[in-house]
C-alpha cells in the first residue's frame, strides 16, 4: 500500500484526518505515540533536536499513513525514504486555527511546541505561531509546486474532503460523513 503522510499543522483535523484513513483500511499512526512508548519523550525530542530522524524512518516502515506531530515536520525527509509516498496538506483559516491552538494546547510548556515555534504555549505568541504555520504551510507547497500527483491540499471547511482524498487516493468514496473528532467545545 503506498504510504500517505498527512503534513498539515496539529489543529488542522489531524485526529478525524487519521480516521478516515482507517475507515479506508489504512493502518495508520496518530503522533509519535509508538515513539515515545519506545524511546521515551525526552529522547524522542534530542532526536529532533539533533536532526537524527533515522528512528522515525525506521518507525515508519510499519504503518500506511500517518498524521499529527512529528510527522509533518520530516516530509521532506519521508519523502526521500519513501518514493512515491502521497501527502496532503490540510489548511485551515487562521483565526480558527490559532484560536484552537490556544484552547487545546492548555500545558504552558510543551517540548515538541517549543521544538517547533521556540515557544511552550501559543498565549502571547500568537504572532509567532501564525508565523511558523503560514511559513510551514508555503514551504510544502513550494517543495511540491511541480509534483501535483504527490501532493493534494485540502480545507478543513471543505464540504468535499471525502471526494478529493478518495479521489487522490484512487479509492472508491462510499461514505456519507466525514469524521469530526477531537472538536473544542463551542
Amino acid at each position: 500500500m503506498t504510504k500517505v503522510f498527512f503534513i498539515g499543522f496539529h489543529k488542522t483535523g489531524t485526529t478525524s484526518f487519521g480516521e478516515a484513513m482507517k475507515l479506508l483500511g489504512y493502518n495508520n499512526c496518530h503522533g509519535a505515540g509508538k515513539i515515545r512508548e519506545e524511546i521515551g519523550d525526552q529522547k524522542m525530542m534530542q532526536l529532533l533536536f539533533q536532526k537524527d530522524y533515522s528512528l522515525f524512518i525506521e518507525k515508519a516502515k510499519c504503518f500506511d499513513s500517518f498524521n499529527d506531530n512529528p510527522w509533518f515536520f520530516l516530509y521532506k525527509e519521508l519523502d526521500y525514504s519513501f518514493p512515491g509516498s502521497k501527502f496532503i496538506l490540510v489548511l485551515r483559516e487562521e483565526s480558527n486555527w490559532l484560536n484552537s491552538c490556544k484552547n487545546y494546547f492548555k500545558t504552558p510548556f510543551s517540548p515538541f511546541r517549543f521544538f517547533l515555534y521556540g515557544k511552550g504555549n501559543p498565549i502571547n505568541n500568537e504572532e509567532r505561531y501564525l508565523s511558523i504555520y503560514r511559513k510551514h504551510n508555503l514551504e510544502v507547497q513550494n517543495y511540491f509546486a511541480n509534483r501535483s500527483e504527490d501532493l493534494l491540499t485540502l480545507n478543513l471547511e471543505d464540504d468535499q474532503k471525502w471526494d478529493k482524498l478518495c479521489a487522490f487516493l484512487g479509492k472508491e468514496n462510499t461514505f456519507i460523513e466525514f469524521p469530526k473528532l477531537n472538536q473544542s467545545k463551542k
